[in-house]
């Protein structure tokens, strides 16, 4: 499997894990949970990827990769 695709199931596995442990911690109705979860996700998932792009732009990843 390309190691891109590896890297792309990697974020969103714990992207979920970061959403689902921020929303379960917050005392709120079940459609404000899944909004939560949504947001905190998405927020994760936004913050890896400039992670990754900014670590991509200065080389750190060719030596992993």
């Amino acid at each position: 499997m390309n190691t891109t695709v590896i890297g792309l199931f990697g974020v969103i596995l714990i992207s979920t894990v970061i959403g689902w442990v921020l929303s379960r911690s917050k005392k709120a109705e079940k459609p404000v949970k899944i909004m939560l979860f949504v947001l905190y996700f998405w927020m994760s998932f936004f913050i890896q990827m400039m992670v990754f792009a900014v670590l991509y732009h200065f080389g750190l990843l060719d030596s992993i990769i």
